[in-house]
Parts: C-alpha cells; sequence; structure tokens
C-alpha cells in the first residue's frame, strides 16, 4: 500500500500553536461543532487555552479535505476530562447538504475489536467464558485444529490463523465447519479478521443473543454510546452519514460499509464522542475489570520471548515517546483511529467518510499530525547520528513477516529492506536512536528491533507510531528463560 508523505505546513503549524498558546489568540471556525459537546469526563478545573492548537488543526484537516478528497470528517480531543476539540469538518451526506459533526456516525472499520475484545473480557468477567476456552466448547462440531484454538489466541492474533481480507459471519461458521491454521497456535502473530469474527460468534454462543443485539444490550446503550451499533447490514444508526469513494479530484457515494464483510472484526459505526466515552468506560471500570483492562492492554508475547504490540482487541504504539493504546480501522484506506494516552490523560478519536486505494490522506496520518501538534512535536522523529557500521551487523539477516520474507542487509554503511517496505523495491532505513530504524523514504514507519545475545531476533514494524506487524528472523530458536 502506498502510504502518504507528510505535509510540509506541519512543521510552521506546530511553531504557531506554540506562539499563541503563549500569546493566547482567537481560532477561526472553520468545522461544524457542536455548542458545547457534552463531556464523557466529569468536570475539572478550566482548560489552558488551546485556541491556537484548534487553529492548526483546523488548517490541517481544510488541507487534507482538499487533497483527498475528503468528503467530511470528524476528530475529537480530551484532555484531563475537558473538550480540547470536537469538530466535524466538511459533509455527512452531500447529496443532503447535511454538515458532519461531533455526533455524526461513521463505520469504524478494525476499532470494531476494541469493543468485541471488550465484549468478551466482560463475559469473562461474569464467568460465562474463560479466556482458555477451546472453541469446541462452543462448538463441539468444529474440526479439531480450529476447535483446539483457545479465546486468548484469538485475542491477540497468535491463533495461527493467517486469512486476510473480508470475514463476514458466514466465513466465519465456514471456518469452524472446514478450516485449518497455517501454523501452531500461540508460536506467530498474524492479524486476520477471522479471529475477532469468531470471537463474535462465541459472543452468540456465551450471551445467548445475536452480537449486534449484545453490543446494543451490553455495550451501547448502557454507556449511553447513541450513535455505536452494528450497522454493516444497514441497520439504521442515529447519526449515519453516508460513505464515499474518493477520486482524483471528486467523490462518489459507495455501499462498501452496507455490506456483510467484516462482522465482529469489523461491522461497527460510532462518533468521536462515543469512541472517546467508550475508552472513559473502559478505565471507569463500567466494561470489564481492573485486572482485564491490564490485560487487555498489555502486549502479547510469544514462546521466544518476543514482545508483540499488541493486546487483546487492543493496537499499541507510541507518538514520539508518548504511549498511546486504542485501535485503527480500515477498509480500502485508513478511515478510523482511536488513540488513548493514558500517561498524559489525552483521548484522540478521529473518523473519515471517504476512503481509495492508495489514499493521500488517512486517518492514522491525520490523527498522528494532531497529536504532534497537540504535544509540540517535531513534525516526524528526526533521524540521529549514522550507527557505527559495525554494530549494524546485528540487525542484518532474513526476517519472516507475515506470509512474505524480507532480508535486511547492510550496503553503503546503512541498512536496506528488500522488499520494501511501502511500494518501493527497497527500503532504505536510517537510525533513528537505540534499536529504531526510520525508512528513508517514507519516516511515518519504522522497524523496532528486538536485540538479544547482540544480535535481532525480530522487528515490530510501525505505521504512524502503531504497530503493524512482526519479522522474526528465520530460524530464530525458541528462548526458555
Amino acid at each position: 500500500m502506498h502510504l502518504p508523505r507528510r505535509l510540509t505546513a506541519v512543521g510552521a503549524l506546530a511553531a504557531a500553536v506554540l506562539i499563541v498558546r503563549c500569546a493566547g489568540g482567537a481560532a477561526p471556525e472553520t468545522g461544524h461543532v457542536d455548542s458545547p459537546p457534552p463531556s464523557p469526563y466529569p468536570s475539572r478545573s478550566p482548560s489552558p487555552d488551546h485556541s491556537g492548537f484548534v487553529a492548526a488543526v483546523d488548517a490541517l484537516v481544510a488541507d487534507a479535505l482538499r487533497r483527498g478528497p475528503i468528503a467530511g470528517l470528524s476528530v475529537a480531543v480530551f484532555e484531563r476530562g475537558e473538550a480540547v476539540l470536537a469538530k466535524g469538518y466538511g459533509s455527512a451526506d452531500l447529496e443532503a447538504g447535511v454538515p458532519a459533526t461531533p455526533d455524526t456516525s461513521y463505520p469504524i472499520a478494525s476499532v470494531t475489536k476494541h469493543f468485541t475484545a471488550g465484549a468478551v473480557l466482560r463475559l469473562a468477567d461474569q464467568g460465562r467464558l474463560s479466556l482458555d476456552d477451546p472453541l469446541s466448547r462452543f462448538f463441539p462440531a468444529a474440526r479439531p485444529r480450529i476447535g483446539a484454538l483457545t479465546v486468548r489466541h484469538l485475542l491477540d492474533h497468535t491463533s495461527g490463523l493467517t486469512r486476510g481480507g473480508p470475514a463476514p459471519r458466514a466465513a466465519a461458521l465456514s471456518v469452524i465447519r472446514r478450516g485449518g491454521t497455517a501454523r501452531p497456535q500461540g508460536e506467530d502473530w498474524d492479524y486476520s479478521n477471522y479471529n475477532f469474527s469468531l470471537l463474535g460468534l462465541v459472543i452468540e454462543r456465551a450471551s445467548g443473543r445475536e452480537y449486534a443485539q449484545y453490543v446494543h444490550d451490553d455495550l451501547a446503550f448502557p454507556l449511553g454510546l447513541a450513535g455505536t451499533g452494528y450497522c454493516e447490514d444497514g441497520s439504521a444508526v442515529p447519526g449515519r452519514g453516508r460513505d464515499y469513494q474518493s477520486g482524483v479530484k471528486t467523490v462518489s457515494p459507495t455501499a462498501y460499509w452496507t455490506e456483510p464483510r467484516f462482522f465482529a472484526a469489523g461491522g461497527l459505526c460510532s462518533t468521536v464522542l462515543d469512541l472517546v466515552r467508550w475508552e472513559k468506560a473502559l478505565e471507569d471500570g463500567r466494561v470489564v475489570s481492573p485486572a482485564m483492562l491490564q490485560a487487555m492492554r498489555t502486549p502479547a508475547r510469544l514462546p521466544g520471548g518476543l514482545e508483540v504490540g499488541y493486546g487483546y482487541g487492543t493496537r499499541l504504539g507510541v507518538t514520539g515517546r508518548h504511549r498511546k493504546l486504542g485501535h485503527t480501522g480500515a477498509g480500502q484506506s485508513s478511515r478510523a483511529v482511536l488513540a488513548r494516552y493514558p500517561d498524559d490523560d489525552v483521548t484522540v478519536a478521529l473518523l473519515l467518510n471517504t476512503e481509495r486505494t492508495n489514499a493521500p490522506v488517512t486517518a492514522t496520518d491525520l490523527e498522528e499530525r494532531i497529536e504532534r501538534l497537540f504535544f509540540g512535536l517535531p513534525e516526524s522523529s528526526a533521524p540521529s547520528a549514522s550507527a557505527p557500521k559495525p554494530e549494524l551487523h546485528r540487525y542484518a539477516g532474513q526476517y519472516r513477516d507475515g506470509s512474505r520474507l524480507v532480508r535486511v542487509a547492510t550496503q553503503d554503511g546503512m541498512l536496506t529492506v528488500r522488499p520494501g517496505l511501502g511500494r518501493r523495491a527497497d527500503s532504505r532505513l536510517v537510525p533513528g536512536g537505540g534499536d529504531l530504524f526510520l525508512d528513508a523514504g517514507e519516516p511515518s514507519i519504522d522497524l523496532r528491533f528486538q536485540i538479544r545475545d547482540d544480535q535481532a531476533q525480530a522487528y515490530g514494524r510501525y505505521h504512524n507510531g502503531w504497530f503493524v506487524g512482526l519479522g522474526v528472523r528465520s530460524g530464530t530458536p525458541p528462548h526458555r528463560p
């Protein structure tokens, strides 16, 4: 997939934010906003002036709407319980002339996994299932290899299922009856929508209700998430806008998100304010117990001691040195992201209603730029001084990255990656400090190597600060501490 380059104006916007934060200035209202949006958090002391930040985001989003082109999007940024920004930009429905607002409901794609994981862990807290239950407990007729998969291994994508693409409910049922796994469970990490579509079926068996009904009755309704619900079957959700496919200069309506494709892996709609409320409900213990929440946010570990930047239905990452967690969502491009910064008490949600293959503007790219503006960080991670050449050998070798074999080699005092991390044949890596290396041609992509015995055993692949893949050195023996 082609990954967009950063806007050259962001650095200037960041400087403007810092100036206005100090001087205090008025922010132009270029988007649509409810006045004021209801806060998902209790009131606290007055917030500092963020008008400079809001003005910078307005300019950033205005450029994104034009470049996409994008029909509409919504953004929410909350700090210490207060809404720093909660706005809609552009249109929720171009044909009807409906503007986007913070209460516009969009398909959230794989951010659905965050809700599905919360539902599973809630049922575990209630004693209706155990994370170590095999699928055979719920589906006695499942084929042995599928029946042996546990709830835990589905939650963190270590089941050995490697199927990519959509995973509608009917296909998940077919996997139970006729499927198998490409690898033994628990030994590798491989992201697959089928893991969470199978979990949707588990929720139905454990609760006695359809997945959509369970989400409404036990999550959305009691938590006051009015714009959240199952929508990929065309079901109405309050505030639901239209979905668009982007061309070079225009957008047109699409039915992509009203057809069965992702079930419990990506079939929900929500609003940016509901996503903030959901994250707060998790932290308040209104969804799962503190122990389950901690497990949800803890990196998975493989038998060899390798760490995976993914918890239970929770993608992990970092912006600068600010730790973040949540999830991202994509269909034909990145259209949804929910980011919680627990150490900073900041939550960011961003949703788009427009996508296209190789989109020049994506939700995760915008989200990272907004967060860098908010935290006063430079536009991107700046490369550090070159690593000493004798030390580069520790990273060189062949890695299995999902279904690909990736070769990391040294060339002219730098590391190269073949095949490339983007669309290029090769990627050149530049040091970012320690065992972090940035793609020289696309700094939104980086590799974070895990070292043991002075040799890299694996790398975590990150995009816009989010963990998206694991590369394991070929022939790496299991490590038992």
